[in-house]
């Protein structure tokens, strides 16, 4: 249960960053985590392109990292990907 709150609060992160920077679509992103935490590359990629489809593509590579961090904590380590065009 726990971990589908912080897979929610990744992909509304991950939506205002790419608002914030004009970011269209992603292509690579890196998250980290606590070692305790279930969130993993494969859950954190199905449940981005289900919330956030309209900045992610099939091609989007997700990445999570592991770190000495509290419990329900993640961080956003880097985006990459095609900016809006102004």
């Amino acid at each position: 249960m726990h971990d589908i709150i912080l897979l929610s609060k990744i992909s509304q992160g991950l939506a205002q960053c790419c608002k914030v920077n004009k970011i269209k679509k992603v292509s690579r992103l890196v998250v980290v985590v606590n070692e305790k935490s279930h969130v993993n590359s494969s859950n954190l990629y199905d449940y981005v392109r289900s919330y956030n489809e309209d900045l992610t593509e099939s091609s989007t590579k997700v990445e999570v990292e592991i770190d000495d961090l509290p419990d329900q904590t993640a961080i956003i380590k880097s985006i990459e990907g095609i900016n809006a065009e102004k």
